[in-house]
């Protein structure tokens, strides 16, 4: 019991010891009621924001998860902001708190949003449903009931957290019930989703008054909650002190999900008092809604516990769910809070251990003092552990009888607690959620394959629908492909919102990339060969029919189809999918030869003979054929050519910086992750791919709890008209994959262990997450100079699955393979390799520039939403800080240090696409800005106003070429000494007499003599 009530005091006595940061960006001042315990990983804020869903938790297991409010476990609906309530495509439906059952998805004929509306006269559609919320113990005192909208001006001492080593949320706070009289309960909360008996979950109530009164407890599943679900049944039971409802999901009616709440309490508490609360007390006119009463009698400064222990179950995974369900609840109760809670936070430190999340920290323990370093550090923590939220692991299963229906379910774009875009199955799940799972978490990560497998009769089905679509030519399609939806529920069929064709076909091989790295990872031969691969040959027999030859270019095209930037629909010959499909074909015939199977030449042969659209003038991959320079990117679209593909790519960097300037501000949140993993590889110098790790994680997180939105901005009318998704795991999943294949440069080929480690100067050590090759597992640690790859031990780091070769003899290690950096090929058996990092960040962009990747102060304004101070001086005119105004001077510090000083006499300064108005440098020792009064310490180097070197030309506005932003170069006749700090103070905007915004600053750069 040491573990146990090591957890247990850390969680209810709150994190004793924390970090605390000052704020370099805007985007960190939202967690100032924010902790973290290093020691314990633990998560507190003092801050009750209610009735806002980026406040509320949600908590899973990967087979079941609620959301929950800001004030207790308790079911809330959204309070509007700026007059919006409404939740995103495709349902915009009402926000509130969610809680379903993997797989719950309904059927109905159609909803308020679709890509394709008329598709629905083929097939119906299918969205997550919702359960009744469970965790619900509300309390009722001198006429005031405690829950989601308690009246805040009653609560003081709050203090909310959530254990991620433990999986386990807690509130404490004082209640004063009325807000008068003398009396004040001190109210403490936990909620915990059992990790490893799916069925199970609990909630503790420990009230201590300080006075002696009557209260009322009541234990409610709310079915206002169970959305898009028709009530079935529900009961008061008379021979134990538990509640039962049921619902189906919409239209389902051979599926029946049951949720059971059985209580137990302190001795004194007499729940034979128990009493059922009548219809219509506290629900909007759900029919599932239940709830009883137990009245308790607190004595002053004696601690009474309510707990309440849920079961949950549902016919997709269990043929007797309302007996699973039952007995859930009534064991729980029967062992009890402190019994079961021990066994959940064991599953969780097996699976979330230590060295499986990535750590920023010193050898001597210590954190850098770069407050983003202590964001990514926490992130490295709580990303991870909400995806494993929403996975079912191989212990879960076996425990559940080896129930092989338990794990099949993929993950929904916000996972188990919210509905968000439908609770639907998108690429997010395979391409961005997924490999950086895979590569620490592979039979956890498996969820997301085993689904694809389970459709892929539904999607062989599915080729024969291309009557509805531009493929509609007899005979095209011949049996043996196979085509996946866009979107997908419980059927995988091409509906409104996931057409099949016509449309994002870079899916298929998005889900044939996703099997290729569980082989490569898994070293799972067998079920590769049996199971995955098929699939990979049914996709590229439909892609090879799928093309059309154009007679003009002498080459194989894809027309009328979506890449992944979905503001270009319908477009011919895409660059991304193009790319893909190609190495779709290369790779399956690779396997099928590695595997003993019939290679197809025909394969080879289009693939032979497919062309990249490539603009020659500014040497780039377009998007598409026909794209001007006026194009607007809503994601990372070509930039994953680079990222995913190990494609031969001689336009690698020009893609980078040209589609960096053009990339929406207004697009979702995984899309610098892939910049930042691309930068690290291609960039020659500078440090651009730490602003875009930043970029991918810090605009998008939201206080108090670390998970993502989707968009910058959650004001519909500020972000482009979407309603956020929200926890957005495809933006948890992209950041989650940015130090594996990003700074440790972790390619995944079947035949080696490939890496291409540079460490970006702000992050001085890190060891990686232990990864997986072939099963085997493998502990990498980076310093700023060097790299260190080891085997770990094979007692306890081998997959099941693991390629037997490698237990004796080497694993073969290359570096840089794609970029051909080094042609040797290392053996890596029982002692480590080291590694010499490439240097990037020591190559300066600009020679003799003594700021490049320098140490930034706090500046003493705000800058735009994502964009950061850091962007000016990391060596890359693709990023930009913009400070928030325009009408006021913004200043941005560098700390040069006090060990060298230089003569400078150059001033290089890209402004980028909105030059400010006027700008100023300085020089000082010890001052620092704002300058209300200038003294003998404060140097000016040069000042003045900025002129348009760049002006926009609508004549060649739409012509694509090479980045050019506006430029100020000065040299200046007398050089001036640097100082401890170099200050640049900037005002105005000139993209607009009436811009309100900053001026933007792309890099800032003092030139020192000799240069």
């Amino acid at each position: 019991m040491v573990v146990f009530s090591f957890r247990l005091a850390t969680v209810g006595l709150l994190a004793t010891s924390h970090l605390a940061w000052g704020s370099t960006s805007s985007e960190l001042d939202q967690f100032k009621n924010v902790t973290w315990d290093e020691d314990n990983w633990v998560i507190s804020t003092h801050a009750l924001d209610q009735g806002h869903y980026q406040s509320r938790l949600t908590l899973a297991n990967g087979y079941f998860g609620i959301n929950v409010a800001a004030a207790g476990p308790f079911f809330e609906v959204d309070e509007p902001v700026d007059g919006d309530v409404i939740s995103g495509w495709p349902l915009f439906s009402r926000r509130q708190a969610f809680s379903t059952i993997a797989g719950f998805w309904n059927s109905q004929p159609r909803t308020n949003g679709s890509n394709y509306p008329w598709l629905y006269q083929y097939g119906w559609e299918s969205f997550i449903a919702g359960i009744p919320h469970s965790s619900g113990l509300l309390v009722e005192a001198n006429g005031e009931f405690l829950n989601a909208s308690v009246n805040s001006d009653h609560i003081s001492d709050f203090v909310s957290s959530l254990d991620v080593k433990a999986g386990i949320a807690s509130w404490r706070y004082n209640w004063k019930p009325g807000g008068s009289g003398e009396g004040i309960i001190d109210v403490d909360y936990q909620l915990f989703i059992h990790k490893l008996h799916v069925n199970k979950a609990a909630v503790r109530l420990r009230l201590t008054a300080t006075r002696d009164v009557n209260v009322t407890v009541y234990d409610i599943l709310d079915g206002d909650c169970a959305v898009r679900s028709e009530f079935v049944d529900k009961k008061f039971e008379q021979d134990s002190p538990t509640i039962w409802t049921a619902v189906s999901p919409g239209n389902i009616t051979n599926v029946t999900a049951y949720v059971y709440s059985t209580l137990s309490s302190s001795d004194w508490v007499n729940l034979t008092a128990r009493r059922e609360v009548p219809d219509g007390v506290f629900s909007g006119g759900n029919g599932s809604t239940i709830a009883q009463s137990v009245p308790v009698e607190l004595i002053a400064f004696r601690p009474s516990e309510i707990t309440k222990f849920i079961g949950v179950a549902s016919t997709d995974a269990f043929p007797d769910p309302q007996s699973v369900a039952r007995n859930a609840s009534l064991c729980g109760a029967e062992q009890g809070y402190y019994k079961l809670v021990h066994s959940h936070i064991r599953e969780w430190e097996t699976t979330l251990t230590p060295d499986s999340v990535d750590d920023y920290r010193l050898p001597n323990g210590s954190l850098p003092e770069d407050p983003y370093i202590h964001e990514l550090h926490v992130m490295a923590h709580t990303n991870p552990f909400y995806l494993l939220s929403n996975m079912v692991g191989p212990n879960a299963v076996a425990a559940a009888d080896n129930n092989a229906r338990l794990d099949i379910y993929s993950i929904p774009v916000c996972g188990l607690g919210s509905d968000c875009y439908g609770g639907l199955v998108f690429w997010d799940a395979d391409t961005w959620v997924a490999p950086g799972l895979q590569v620490s978490h592979p039979q956890h990560a498996q969820n997301v394959i085993k689904y694809r497998v389970e459709h892929f009769e539904q999607a062989q089905r599915n080729v024969d629908t291309a009557y509805t679509s531009s493929k509609n030519q007899t005979g095209r399609f011949t049996p043996g492909g196979a085509v996946y939806p866009w979107t997908s529920g419980r059927f995988g069929n091409c509906t409104g919102t996931g057409a099949c064709f016509d449309y994002e076909y870079h899916l298929n091989g998005d889900i044939s990339l996703a099997f290729n790295n569980h082989l490569i990872i898994t070293g799972d031969v067998e079920y590769f060969s049996s199971t995955l691969l098929p699939i990979s040959n049914a996709v590229a027999h439909f892609f090879n029919q799928l093309l059309d030859f154009n007679e003009t270019s002498g080459a194989y095209e894809l027309w009328n189809a979506t890449d992944p930037d979905e503001y270009a629909n319908q477009v011919n010959n895409v660059g991304f999918t193009t790319a893909l499909i190609q190495k779709h074909f290369l790779e399956t015939n690779e396997f099928n030869s590695w595997f003993g199977h019939i290679q197809n030449t025909s394969w080879t042969e289009k693939a032979s003979q497919m062309r990249l659209p490539v603009n020659d003038k500014a040497g780039i991959i377009v998007e598409y054929t026909g794209m001007n320079g006026s194009v607007a990117v809503k994601q990372a679209d070509v930039v994953l050519v680079d990222d995913l593909l190990h494609y031969p790519n001689p336009y690698s960097l020009a893609n980078l910086d040209y589609y960096a300037a053009k990339q929406s501000l207004d697009g979702p949140a995984m899309t610098y992750s892939s910049f930042a993993v691309v930068a690290n590889e291609v960039s020659p110098s500078g440090c651009s791919s730490f602003t875009y790790d930043v970029y991918s994680s810090s605009p998008y997180v939201r206080a108090p709890w670390y998970q993502y939105s989707e968009q910058i901005l959650d004001n519909v009318a500020e972000n482009g008209g979407t309603h956020p998704a929200f926890p957005f795991l495809t933006g948890m999943g992209g950041t989650n994959r940015v130090a594996i294949f990003g700074y440790l440069g972790l390619g995944l080929y079947y035949d080696k262990l490939d890496i291409d480690p540079s460490l970006p100067p702000q992050i001085q050590h890190l060891n990686y997450r232990t990864f997986y090759w072939m099963g085997h597992g493998i502990n990498a640690t980076s310093n700023s100079t060097h790299t260190t790859l080891a085997r770990l031990p094979r007692e306890k780091y081998t997959l099941p699955s693991a390629n037997a070769t490698y237990f004796d003899k080497p694993i073969p290690v290359t570096v840089g393979t794609r970029s051909s950096r080094d042609n040797v090929t290392y053996e890596l058996g029982d002692e480590p390799l080291v590694f010499r990092n490439r240097p990037m960040g020591e190559v300066l962009t600009v020679a003799g520039n003594i700021l490049q990747c320098g140490a930034l102060l706090a500046p003493p304004q705000g800058n735009k939403p994502g964009q950061f101070p850091i962007a000016a001086i990391d060596g890359a005119a693709s990023t930009k800080w913009q400070p928030e105004l325009a009408n006021m001077t913004s200043y941005l510090t560098v700390d040069l240090g006090t060990t060298s000083f230089y003569p400078v006499n150059k001033l290089i300064m890209d402004w980028g696409n909105q030059p400010p108005a006027h700008f100023q440098v300085f020089f000082s020792n010890t001052s620092l800005p704002p300058f209300s009064a200038r003294s003998e310490d404060v140097r000016e180097v040069s000042s003045g106003s900025v002129n348009i070197s760049a002006p926009w030309d609508p004549v060649i506005a739409y012509e694509i070429k090479t980045y050019i932003g506006n430029q100020t170069n000065l040299t200046l006749t007398e050089s001036v000494w640097s100082g401890r700090y170099a200050h640049l103070g900037v005002s105005g905007n000139q993209y607009s007499w009436n811009a309100m915004d900053g001026g933007t600053v792309a890099e800032w750069s003092l030139v020192r003599e000799g240069y």
